[in-house]
Protein backbone atom coordinates (compact mmCIF):
# COMPACT_ATOMS: atom_id res chain seq x y z
CA UNK A 1 0.00 0.00 0.00
CA UNK A 2 1.46 3.42 -0.65
CA UNK A 3 1.38 6.19 1.34
CA UNK A 4 -0.08 9.27 -0.13
CA UNK A 5 1.99 12.58 -0.74
CA UNK A 6 1.64 15.47 1.21
CA UNK A 7 0.07 18.82 -0.17
CA UNK A 8 3.51 19.66 -1.91
CA UNK A 9 4.07 16.78 -3.12
CA UNK A 10 7.02 15.87 -0.66
CA UNK A 11 6.65 12.34 1.24
CA UNK A 12 5.94 13.11 4.93
CA UNK A 13 8.69 11.77 6.59
CA UNK A 14 8.61 10.58 10.09
CA UNK A 15 12.33 11.15 11.40
CA UNK A 16 12.03 14.61 10.46
CA UNK A 17 10.05 15.07 13.72
CA UNK A 18 12.91 13.05 16.08
CA UNK A 19 15.42 15.51 14.55
CA UNK A 20 13.70 18.51 16.27
CA UNK A 21 13.64 16.89 20.07
CA UNK A 22 9.73 17.04 20.03
CA UNK A 23 8.51 14.83 23.10
CA UNK A 24 9.71 11.65 22.24
CA UNK A 25 11.63 9.47 24.31
CA UNK A 26 14.31 9.59 21.76
CA UNK A 27 14.92 13.15 22.35
CA UNK A 28 16.52 13.09 26.08
CA UNK A 29 20.11 11.64 26.11
CA UNK A 30 21.01 14.69 23.71
CA UNK A 31 19.96 17.25 26.43
CA UNK A 32 21.65 15.17 29.15
CA UNK A 33 24.89 15.17 27.07
CA UNK A 34 24.85 18.79 26.46
CA UNK A 35 24.24 19.62 31.12
CA UNK A 36 27.13 17.50 30.96
CA UNK A 37 28.98 19.27 28.78
CA UNK A 38 28.10 22.85 30.81
CA UNK A 39 28.70 21.00 33.85
CA UNK A 40 32.44 20.33 32.47
CA UNK A 41 32.79 23.54 31.49
CA UNK A 42 31.83 25.22 34.71
CA UNK A 43 33.88 23.11 36.70
CA UNK A 44 36.94 23.70 34.38
CA UNK A 45 36.22 27.28 35.28
CA UNK A 46 35.97 27.12 38.90
CA UNK A 47 39.04 24.85 38.97
CA UNK A 48 41.39 27.75 37.02
CA UNK A 49 40.03 30.20 39.54
CA UNK A 50 41.25 28.05 42.08
CA UNK A 51 44.38 26.93 40.67
CA UNK A 52 44.82 30.42 40.07
CA UNK A 53 44.27 31.46 43.79
CA UNK A 54 47.17 28.76 44.76
CA UNK A 55 49.36 30.40 42.68
CA UNK A 56 48.81 33.72 43.94
CA UNK A 57 48.61 32.55 47.68
CA UNK A 58 52.07 30.85 47.24
CA UNK A 59 53.41 34.19 45.65
CA UNK A 60 52.79 36.15 48.75
CA UNK A 61 54.63 33.60 50.83
CA UNK A 62 57.49 34.26 48.51
CA UNK A 63 61.26 34.63 50.77
CA UNK A 64 61.78 38.37 48.99
CA UNK A 65 58.35 39.43 50.42
CA UNK A 66 58.53 37.77 53.83
CA UNK A 67 62.13 39.02 54.85
CA UNK A 68 60.60 42.16 53.84
CA UNK A 69 57.48 41.74 56.07
CA UNK A 70 60.01 40.95 59.04
CA UNK A 71 61.99 43.78 58.13
CA UNK A 72 58.88 46.83 58.27
CA UNK A 73 57.90 44.61 61.60
CA UNK A 74 61.59 45.20 63.21
CA UNK A 75 61.87 48.38 62.16
CA UNK A 76 58.84 49.92 63.41
CA UNK A 77 59.28 48.01 66.70
CA UNK A 78 62.65 50.09 67.19
CA UNK A 79 60.83 53.32 66.28
CA UNK A 80 58.19 52.20 68.96
CA UNK A 81 60.88 51.27 71.44
CA UNK A 82 59.32 48.41 72.00
CA UNK A 83 61.60 45.36 72.39
CA UNK A 84 60.01 42.56 72.93
CA UNK A 85 58.55 43.30 69.53
CA UNK A 86 61.80 43.68 67.67
CA UNK A 87 63.40 40.72 69.60
CA UNK A 88 60.44 38.08 68.22
CA UNK A 89 61.50 38.67 64.94
CA UNK A 90 65.35 38.92 65.61
CA UNK A 91 67.94 36.39 66.57
CA UNK A 92 70.55 38.29 68.30
CA UNK A 93 72.90 35.24 69.05
CA UNK A 94 73.11 35.02 72.49
CA UNK A 95 71.71 32.91 75.77
CA UNK A 96 68.53 34.26 77.41
CA UNK A 97 70.45 35.52 80.47
CA UNK A 98 72.36 37.97 77.65
CA UNK A 99 69.20 39.99 76.19
CA UNK A 100 68.74 42.12 79.23
CA UNK A 101 69.79 44.97 77.08
CA UNK A 102 67.27 44.41 74.57
CA UNK A 103 63.98 44.34 76.82
CA UNK A 104 61.61 46.98 76.39
CA UNK A 105 62.32 48.42 80.27
CA UNK A 106 65.65 49.45 79.10
CA UNK A 107 65.10 49.95 75.47
CA UNK A 108 62.07 52.43 75.53
CA UNK A 109 64.18 54.92 78.20
CA UNK A 110 67.26 54.59 75.35
CA UNK A 111 67.59 57.88 73.27
CA UNK A 112 68.03 57.83 69.88
CA UNK A 113 66.06 55.40 68.14
CA UNK A 114 65.60 55.12 64.68
CA UNK A 115 62.89 57.12 63.48
CA UNK A 116 62.55 56.35 59.87
CA UNK A 117 63.12 53.79 57.18
CA UNK A 118 62.18 52.72 53.80
CA UNK A 119 62.75 49.51 52.30
CA UNK A 120 64.85 49.87 49.30
CA UNK A 121 65.63 45.91 48.33
CA UNK A 122 64.66 42.10 49.65
CA UNK A 123 66.13 39.16 48.66
CA UNK A 124 66.29 35.56 50.58
CA UNK A 125 68.85 36.28 53.08
CA UNK A 126 69.26 39.89 53.04
CA UNK A 127 67.37 43.30 53.13
CA UNK A 128 68.31 46.76 51.78
CA UNK A 129 67.29 49.64 53.53
CA UNK A 130 67.94 53.77 53.98
CA UNK A 131 67.75 54.31 57.55
CA UNK A 132 67.00 57.67 59.85
CA UNK A 133 68.48 58.21 63.14
CA UNK A 134 68.50 61.60 64.89
CA UNK A 135 68.33 63.15 61.73
CA UNK A 136 71.47 61.14 60.33
CA UNK A 137 70.20 58.68 57.45
CA UNK A 138 72.23 55.27 56.47
CA UNK A 139 71.87 52.73 54.30
CA UNK A 140 72.25 49.80 55.46
CA UNK A 141 71.82 45.92 55.43
CA UNK A 142 69.99 43.67 57.35
CA UNK A 143 71.49 40.14 57.26
CA UNK A 144 68.67 37.68 57.63
CA UNK A 145 68.35 33.90 59.11
CA UNK A 146 66.28 31.60 59.25
CA UNK A 147 65.06 30.25 62.48
CA UNK A 148 64.48 26.39 62.86
CA UNK A 149 60.72 26.73 62.90
CA UNK A 150 61.38 28.55 59.06
CA UNK A 151 60.91 31.92 60.06
CA UNK A 152 62.97 34.21 59.02
CA UNK A 153 64.63 36.16 60.99
CA UNK A 154 66.88 39.46 61.51
CA UNK A 155 70.27 37.60 62.43
CA UNK A 156 73.28 37.76 64.93
CA UNK A 157 75.49 39.96 62.48
CA UNK A 158 73.42 42.61 63.02
CA UNK A 159 74.10 43.11 65.99
CA UNK A 160 76.23 45.56 68.21
CA UNK A 161 77.22 44.92 71.73
CA UNK A 162 77.83 47.35 74.35
CA UNK A 163 81.24 46.27 76.63
CA UNK A 164 81.14 48.14 79.91
CA UNK A 165 83.68 47.58 82.57
CA UNK A 166 84.50 49.67 86.28
CA UNK A 167 87.52 50.60 87.92
CA UNK A 168 86.53 48.20 90.48
CA UNK A 169 84.11 45.24 91.44
CA UNK A 170 80.79 46.08 91.41
CA UNK A 171 77.28 43.90 92.24
CA UNK A 172 75.60 45.61 89.35
CA UNK A 173 75.37 48.19 86.38
CA UNK A 174 72.32 50.55 85.88
CA UNK A 175 71.63 50.70 81.86
CA UNK A 176 68.60 54.09 81.14
CA UNK A 177 67.99 53.35 84.95
CA UNK A 178 67.65 49.36 84.99
CA UNK A 179 69.96 47.52 87.23
CA UNK A 180 72.05 44.81 85.23
CA UNK A 181 73.30 42.36 87.43
CA UNK A 182 77.55 42.16 86.91
CA UNK A 183 78.91 38.70 86.02
CA UNK A 184 80.74 37.32 88.85
CA UNK A 185 84.09 38.28 88.49
CA UNK A 186 85.73 36.08 90.54
CA UNK A 187 87.70 36.36 93.79
CA UNK A 188 90.45 39.21 93.80
CA UNK A 189 88.98 40.47 90.63
CA UNK A 190 89.95 44.27 90.14
CA UNK A 191 87.00 45.60 87.89
CA UNK A 192 83.21 44.20 86.75
CA UNK A 193 82.81 43.60 83.28
CA UNK A 194 79.45 43.45 80.87
CA UNK A 195 79.54 42.81 77.63
CA UNK A 196 75.34 42.43 75.75
CA UNK A 197 73.89 43.32 72.72
CA UNK A 198 71.95 46.27 71.98
CA UNK A 199 69.42 47.58 69.62
CA UNK A 200 70.59 51.14 67.86
CA UNK A 201 69.89 54.12 70.32
CA UNK A 202 71.59 55.91 73.04
CA UNK A 203 72.39 54.06 76.66
CA UNK A 204 72.68 55.74 79.98
CA UNK A 205 75.77 54.07 81.82
CA UNK A 206 76.31 53.83 85.83
CA UNK A 207 76.63 51.59 88.89
CA UNK A 208 73.95 50.46 91.60
CA UNK A 209 73.99 47.78 94.49
CA UNK A 210 76.64 49.52 96.99
CA UNK A 211 75.46 52.14 98.81
CA UNK A 212 78.87 53.40 99.52
CA UNK A 213 80.58 53.55 95.62
CA UNK A 214 78.81 55.36 92.54
CA UNK A 215 80.34 56.33 89.38
CA UNK A 216 79.65 59.36 86.91
CA UNK A 217 76.89 58.56 84.65
CA UNK A 218 78.50 57.59 81.01
CA UNK A 219 76.92 57.40 77.26
CA UNK A 220 77.30 54.26 74.92
CA UNK A 221 75.93 55.05 71.35
CA UNK A 222 75.02 52.45 68.97
CA UNK A 223 73.96 53.92 65.71
CA UNK A 224 72.93 52.82 62.67
CA UNK A 225 76.21 53.87 61.43
CA UNK A 226 78.68 51.46 63.17
CA UNK A 227 81.63 54.50 62.09
CA UNK A 228 80.40 56.65 64.62
CA UNK A 229 79.34 54.34 67.34
CA UNK A 230 80.41 54.00 70.83
CA UNK A 231 80.05 51.21 72.74
CA UNK A 232 83.12 50.83 74.80
CA UNK A 233 82.65 52.37 78.30
CA UNK A 234 84.38 51.99 81.62
CA UNK A 235 82.88 53.25 85.17
CA UNK A 236 85.17 55.19 87.58
CA UNK A 237 84.17 54.08 90.51
CA UNK A 238 83.75 56.85 93.25
CA UNK A 239 82.93 57.38 96.72
CA UNK A 240 79.09 58.26 97.45
CA UNK A 241 77.69 60.87 99.45
CA UNK A 242 77.04 58.84 102.10
CA UNK A 243 80.48 57.68 102.34
CA UNK A 244 81.77 61.24 102.40
CA UNK A 245 79.09 61.94 105.25
CA UNK A 246 79.69 59.24 106.96
CA UNK A 247 84.04 59.55 106.37
CA UNK A 248 83.59 63.54 107.77
CA UNK A 249 81.50 62.11 110.59
CA UNK A 250 83.96 59.46 111.82
CA UNK A 251 87.39 62.26 111.68
CA UNK A 252 85.67 64.92 113.41
CA UNK A 253 84.91 62.11 116.55
CA UNK A 254 88.43 60.89 116.53
CA UNK A 255 89.54 64.73 116.60
CA UNK A 256 87.00 65.20 119.78
CA UNK A 257 88.64 61.98 121.06
CA UNK A 258 92.12 63.32 120.61
CA UNK A 259 91.15 66.52 121.56
CA UNK A 260 89.59 65.67 124.73
CA UNK A 261 93.29 63.97 126.18
CA UNK A 262 95.48 65.55 124.55
CA UNK A 263 98.07 62.73 124.02
CA UNK A 264 101.64 63.73 125.96
CA UNK A 265 103.72 63.26 122.95
CA UNK A 266 104.50 63.17 119.64
CA UNK A 267 104.90 58.63 119.74
CA UNK A 268 101.74 58.92 121.66
CA UNK A 269 99.53 60.51 119.37
CA UNK A 270 100.68 58.74 116.38
CA UNK A 271 99.73 55.38 118.57
CA UNK A 272 96.19 57.20 118.76
CA UNK A 273 95.70 58.08 115.42
CA UNK A 274 96.01 61.67 117.01
CA UNK A 275 98.65 62.93 114.79
CA UNK A 276 97.77 66.08 113.56
CA UNK A 277 96.68 67.13 117.49
CA UNK A 278 100.10 66.49 118.77
CA UNK A 279 101.64 69.14 121.23
CA UNK A 280 105.71 69.33 120.41
CA UNK A 281 106.41 70.56 124.10
CA UNK A 282 108.50 68.20 126.13
CA UNK A 283 107.70 70.19 129.31
CA UNK A 284 104.99 69.84 131.89
CA UNK A 285 101.80 71.47 130.58
CA UNK A 286 98.09 71.88 132.32
CA UNK A 287 94.92 73.85 130.86
CA UNK A 288 95.30 72.65 127.71
CA UNK A 289 92.12 74.15 125.39
CA UNK A 290 92.02 72.97 121.45
CA UNK A 291 89.77 75.70 119.10
CA UNK A 292 88.88 74.34 115.52
CA UNK A 293 89.24 77.29 113.01
CA UNK A 294 88.65 75.74 110.10
CA UNK A 295 88.02 71.73 109.08
CA UNK A 296 90.70 69.80 106.80
CA UNK A 297 89.33 68.70 103.44
CA UNK A 298 89.93 65.04 102.12
CA UNK A 299 89.19 62.93 99.32
CA UNK A 300 88.71 59.34 98.99
CA UNK A 301 90.74 56.93 96.85
CA UNK A 302 89.63 53.11 96.27
CA UNK A 303 92.10 50.65 97.84
CA UNK A 304 91.59 46.84 97.60
CA UNK A 305 89.40 46.54 100.38
CA UNK A 306 88.34 49.91 101.29
CA UNK A 307 88.84 53.94 100.85
CA UNK A 308 92.04 55.71 101.41
CA UNK A 309 91.91 59.07 103.52
CA UNK A 310 93.68 61.48 101.28
CA UNK A 311 93.97 65.10 102.58
CA UNK A 312 93.61 68.09 100.19
CA UNK A 313 93.85 71.03 102.36
CA UNK A 314 95.00 71.29 105.98
CA UNK A 315 92.83 72.62 108.26
CA UNK A 316 93.52 75.69 110.65
CA UNK A 317 93.10 75.14 114.61
CA UNK A 318 95.03 76.96 117.96
CA UNK A 319 95.94 75.32 121.32
CA UNK A 320 96.06 77.39 124.37
CA UNK A 321 98.15 76.33 127.66
CA UNK A 322 100.10 76.45 130.32
CA UNK A 323 103.86 75.19 130.08
CA UNK A 324 105.95 74.78 133.24
CA UNK A 325 109.23 76.69 132.70
CA UNK A 326 110.86 76.21 136.09
CA UNK A 327 112.07 73.58 137.95
CA UNK A 328 109.50 70.85 139.65
CA UNK A 329 110.15 71.91 142.91
CA UNK A 330 109.50 75.47 141.90
CA UNK A 331 107.32 75.59 138.81
CA UNK A 332 106.76 78.78 137.05
CA UNK A 333 102.98 78.79 134.46
CA UNK A 334 103.48 80.13 131.80
CA UNK A 335 100.71 80.78 128.84
CA UNK A 336 100.81 80.09 125.30
CA UNK A 337 99.27 79.53 121.95
CA UNK A 338 100.31 77.35 119.46
CA UNK A 339 98.71 77.25 115.98
CA UNK A 340 98.53 73.29 113.89
CA UNK A 341 97.48 72.41 110.61
CA UNK A 342 95.27 69.10 111.18
CA UNK A 343 95.20 66.46 108.54
CA UNK A 344 93.20 64.70 107.57
CA UNK A 345 94.19 61.08 107.02
CA UNK A 346 93.44 56.93 108.12
CA UNK A 347 91.53 54.17 106.15
CA UNK A 348 87.72 53.43 105.72
CA UNK A 349 86.94 49.84 106.02
CA UNK A 350 83.67 48.30 104.87
CA UNK A 351 82.82 46.01 107.90
CA UNK A 352 79.17 44.08 107.94
CA UNK A 353 78.25 47.00 105.60
CA UNK A 354 79.41 49.88 107.70
CA UNK A 355 82.07 51.94 107.32
CA UNK A 356 84.52 52.20 109.81
CA UNK A 357 87.94 54.57 110.51
CA UNK A 358 91.13 52.47 110.73
CA UNK A 359 93.89 54.96 111.84
CA UNK A 360 97.11 55.01 109.76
Amino acid sequence: MEIPPSANNQPHLTPYLQQQGGTFPEGQPRRNRKLIIAIAAGAAVVLTAATAGVVLLVSSLSPAQDVSATAETYFQALIDGDGEKALSVSDPGVPENEKALLQSNVYKNAGQHIDGYRIMDARSDFVTAEVTQNGRKQEIILRMTKSPEGEWKVGAKNFQKIRLSSTRPVESFTVNGVDIAAPGAGTGARDSQLLMPAFPGEYTLGISGDKYATAEEQKALVSIDRAISKTTERLTVIPSQLLLDETRTLLENKRSECTATTPVNASEASRRGCSGFALYEYRPTRNLKWTIEKEPTFTLLRSEDGWIIQSEEAGKASVSYEVNSGRDDAPQWEPKVELVTPRASGEIQIVDGKATLKDR
